[in-house]
């Protein structure tokens, strides 16, 4: 189904063209947050193209993280899904020269990937010149003849003397202080043999992703506090609850089943197979990305474990008997008849 692959594509590839060559979901250019939004959906692929920055916050490394665990196959290219695919090698599988030269150290700058480009509205149509596609088409230029090894470095220099918003060919070539006869030459060139790497790197991307395999079985994703409080807020609106006169007693019971997760894990226990599959089954089949599943399923059979021989849980522990003389003793204090009395 197309909705088994998720693509964030911007300005490195017209999405018409990406829709002639694979069927997927596609959606705009990443932000934080968005990663984590499509584990619901349970994507057998995600790839991972074009993302926003600067402007807003960025796609989280512990997003990809979460949809690796999820089971999903996550691609990278071309602009902000190469850098995360050299930031994340195992986690996402970078496809194409610009995330290969990332990933071996030899490009290092995020800029370089960097453009200006229209809204949604203009299907996000490129404003400005990307610093690997100058230096894709320099490369060409020189292999052709077109440019000596000394211009060829000197078009590379004034590439990058611009900022990203504002670079052009034409204002890298007039950035050379080149004669004009040469400028007339290259621009010939360019406006003939232009190579856009980024939009190179695309195609290969959704070619990988149509090559992958079924989606890989789920894990527990263990975060910090912080990640996971953030992924709540960005993929979990709770305000349905504000108000509500169970939601006290539902924080506390939820947050003691954590908690004796928590310490079960340290502890080093280790639920069974089977403990952790019906757990999962118990879970509601929608709305939960299967890395959360799995990991809710983890507490919980955690809980269960630690629960049915709390004795030996820590050096002559609490028995079953005694938490059920406390939890009496509470209940016949709050008893209405006894308050009456």
């Amino acid at each position: 189904m197309p909705s088994d692959v998720i693509v964030f594509l911007g300005p490195s590839l017209p999405l018409a063209e990406a829709r002639r060559l694979l069927r997927a979901d596609y959606r705009p250019p990443a932000r934080q947050g968005d990663v984590f939004r499509t584990l619901v959906d349970r994507p057998r692929v995600i790839a991972l193209i074009d993302g926003v920055f600067e402007s807003v916050p960025a796609v989280w490394h512990h997003e990809l993280l979460a949809a690796h665990a999820a089971g999903a196959h996550v691609f990278g290219a071309s602009s902000m899904g190469a850098l995360r695919a050299a930031e994340l090698p195992g986690v996402v599988t970078g496809v194409g020269e610009i995330a290969r030269r990332f990933t071996r150290g030899e490009w290092q700058d995020d800029a370089l990937v960097a453009l200006l480009h229209a809204g949604a509205d203009h299907s996000f149509r490129p404003m400005t010149l990307p610093w690997v596609n100058a230096w894709a088409t320099a490369r060409t230029a020189r292999q052709a003849g077109v440019l000596t090894r000394k211009q060829h470095g000197e078009l590379l220099e004034a590439a990058s003397s611009l900022f990203y918003q504002s670079r052009t060919w034409r204002r890298v070539l007039e950035a050379t202080g080149w004669r004009e006869e040469l400028r007339a030459k290259v621009a010939s060139f360019v406006q003939r043999h232009a190579v856009d790497l980024k939009a190179d790197d695309a195609r290969a991307c959704l070619r990988a992703a149509q090559r992958a395999g079924p989606r890989r079985p789920p894990r527990p994703f263990h975060a910090s506090s912080f990640v996971r409080r953030q992924r709540l807020t960005q993929t979990a609106p709770l305000r349905e609850w504000q108000g509500r006169p169970d939601r006290a007693a539902l924080e506390e019971q939820g947050t003691r089943r954590l908690l004796l997760a928590g310490f079960a894990r340290l502890a080093g226990l280790t639920p069974s197979p089977q403990a952790l599959a019906r757990w999962s089954r118990r879970l509601p089949p929608q709305g939960l990305g299967e890395d959360e599943r799995a990991t809710l399923a983890e507490a919980l059979a955690l809980e269960e474990l630690i629960l049915s021989a709390p004795e030996r849980f820590l050096p002559d522990g609490p028995s079953r008997l005694e938490g059920l003389a406390l939890e009496a003793r509470l209940l016949r204090r709050d008893s209405p008849a006894r308050r009456a009395r």
